[in-house]
């Protein structure tokens, strides 16, 4: 996809709307400390202008050329820089969904406010205030150079042709001020005033496109990372810049498959098999995301999970079992499903009743971390604990279960679930001396 075509080029925003909420959402992130001290300046730019105001009208009124005309003016500019320090100092007390909403909109409306209440207070000044080179410190913000400067640093972040409105209602007539009543020369003005502001305002134009493109990469990247890794290895890989190192940790591993896999998908196309897959992993899936565990592999039709890494986690033993006993349920709704739309028909007319599920848990130290080649790198898990799990899983079709847990897992579950479980036996493990008891749920 172009990315030129999901954005608008009038307003420098995503088409989509969820997408530009999105975006808006993270500049809010990245930009909340700053808001912060520009409603400090704000309210200190409202404060001083008021001030500056008052000085220049008790000192106009030393003047016998000051008119009811020339007060009119001044009351409005201090009116004006008073209405905002007080929106200001109410903005400082709204909560964060407040400031996140209105408070661009707002900084954009009272600034504009400010500098049209510039433009009146010059309309309506007295003629000495425009000799040119006598011009004081009080009417600057009515120079459209300095307007432009300050109108892009404080709405950059805000929608450009809100941004141009007001860019335009604001310029123009301080522009014409500057010319008609302070005699700038038109070429000066244009060539130090009008091309350099317009530079100004395609620099913040250039800005918004290029902050929209780098957040729509970024944002795909991570979700494509996300899809493949998932959220909590994804967080991780970005948190730690790529560098997960490998290390030992007490985990908890657990397989998952499907029973009479082969023969299930035997029939069934290409296309079918892989939408009945992908319905069936996804449900798992969910499950496994819920209870904080993390899919390591999709093995055929087997799904390797770790729980208690990447992400610490208190008792992902216990998570562990209560995903396997909530996975099984799930297969349970997901057979209805398929009675309901016929899909079962592929295994039943193959004398298989049902879908059902096997897993093996067992927890123990492992090495986890990424593991491979300088050029191609893969988180996963090393040691004795995966075969284990491995082996408790296929170990279900000796005794027709289909949860089979180790007794270090079986040794940290709660009351409620060791009431559930059953002890089925004992197997021998490669590399142990002494059999192992396998419990059922």
């Amino acid at each position: 996809m172009d990315i030129k075509s999901i954005i608008n080029k009038y307003s420098c925003t995503f088409l989509d709307t969820s997408l530009e909420n999105e975006f808006q959402s993270s500049e809010w992130e990245r930009n909340r400390k700053k808001f912060l001290i520009k409603i400090f300046v704000a309210i200190s730019i409202a404060v001083l202008g008021f001030f500056i105001a008052l000085n220049v009208h008790n000192q106009n009124l030393q003047k016998t050329t000051y008119s009811n005309y020339n007060k009119w003016g001044a009351y409005w500019i201090m009116l004006i820089h008073t209405i905002n320090a007080s929106i200001y100092t109410l903005l400082i007390f709204a909560n964060e969904i407040q400031k996140k909403k209105y408070g661009n909109n707002i900084f954009a409306i009272t600034v504009a406010l400010i500098i049209l209440a510039v433009n009146v207070k010059s309309f309506t000044g007295t003629d000495l205030e425009y000799i040119p080179g006598n011009m004081i410190a009080y009417f600057w913000p009515a120079y459209p150079l300095t307007l432009s400067v300050l109108i892009i640093i404080i709405f950059e972040t805000i929608k450009f042709h809100h941004l141009l409105t007001i860019y335009l209602i604001s310029f123009i007539p301080a522009l014409l001020l500057f010319i008609i009543k302070g005699n700038a020369p038109k070429f000066e003005a244009l060539f130090f005033i009008i091309i350099p502001s317009f530079y100004l305002l395609f620099y913040v134009y250039q800005n918004q496109i290029k902050s929209r493109y780098a957040f729509y990469f970024e944002n795909l990247t991570s979700k494509g990372l996300k899809k493949y890794f998932g959220e909590t290895l994804t967080e991780k890989l970005i948190n730690d810049e790529g560098q997960l190192d490998g290390k030992t940790d007490w985990v908890t591993i657990s397989f998952t498959d499907l029973a009479n896999y082969s023969t299930i998908i035997e029939k069934m196309s290409p296309k079918i098999a892989v939408e009945f897959l992908n319905e069936y992993y996804s449900t798992i899936h969910n499950v496994i995301k819920k209870h904080n565990g993390m899919i390591l592999n999709y093995i055929g039709d087997s799904v390797m999970v770790i729980y208690g890494a990447p992400k610490k986690q208190k008792h992902h033993e216990v998570s562990a079992v209560e995903a396997s006993l909530e996975i099984r349920e799930k297969v349970k709704l997901l057979n209805e499903k398929w009675e309901e739309n016929q899909l079962s028909r592929y295994w039943k007319n193959l004398g298989i009743k049902e879908i059902i599920c096997r897993t093996g848990v067992h927890c123990g130290n492992l090495i986890v971390g990424n593991i491979g080649s300088d050029d191609l790198m893969q988180y996963s898990a090393i040691g004795d604990v995966v075969n284990i799990a491995s082996r408790l899983e296929s170990v279900n079709k000796e005794f027709g279960t289909n949860i089979a847990i180790s007794e270090e897992v079986y040794t940290t579950l709660t009351q409620e679930l060791i009431e559930k479980t059953k002890l089925e036996g004992e197997i021998n493990l490669k590399g142990r001396s002494k059999t192992t008891n396998v419990y059922s749920l």
